[in-house]
Formats: structure tokens, sequence, C-alpha cells
């Protein structure tokens, strides 16, 4: 069962995997206009969308990045400076890919 599961699971990634380098794209355009309020609320808004879509589907997908997505959710939702963001944000991009 595991096997199938595994299989489903890595075909799904092949079909959907490149969502999350757009969600992680979305979050270096944050870091690049500058994080928290430099950014605006659209930008904002899109990487705090991004980075929790990501935390779901990197760990529903069992692909590695899910806990490091959480981090940066949780930096982006506290308009944490802009370098925290963008260590986060690298190591992300690092994991996912």
């Amino acid at each position: 069962m595991t096997d199938a599961v595994d299989g489903f699971l890595a075909e799904m990634w092949e079909r959907y995997g490149y969502l999350a380098d757009q969600r992680v794209a979305a979050l270096e355009r944050y870091v690049e206009a500058g994080g928290g309020d430099r950014s605006g609320d659209v930008l904002a808004d899109e990487a705090e969308s991004a980075a929790h879509k990501l935390v779901g589907a990197l760990g529903s997908y069992r692909r590695p990045g899910s806990e490091q997505a959480a981090v940066v959710e949780r930096l982006v939702q506290s308009r944490a400076p802009v370098d925290e963001v963008a260590a986060a944000v690298r190591e992300l991009r690092r994991l996912v890919g």
C-alpha cells in the first residue's frame, strides 16, 4: 500500500509541483520589494498566502520544506525584518528547488 501511495504522490508532484516554485517566487518578490510595510498589503497578502499553501502542499506531498514554509509564514505574518525573511526564503528555495 505504501508503494502505491508513494507512487501516487510522486505522480501528483510531477503534475503540480511547479506551483511550489511559483509560490516560492511570490515570497522572493515580497523580499525584493523590501518586505514588511515596504512591500505593500497586496504583496504581503500574496506572500502570506503562498507560504501557507506551501506548508500544506509540501507536507501533503511528503516533500521537504513544509516546516521551513511555516517559519516563513510566521515571519511574514509578523512583518519581521526583511533580512530575516530573506534568509528563511533562501533556505526554503534550497529545500524546494
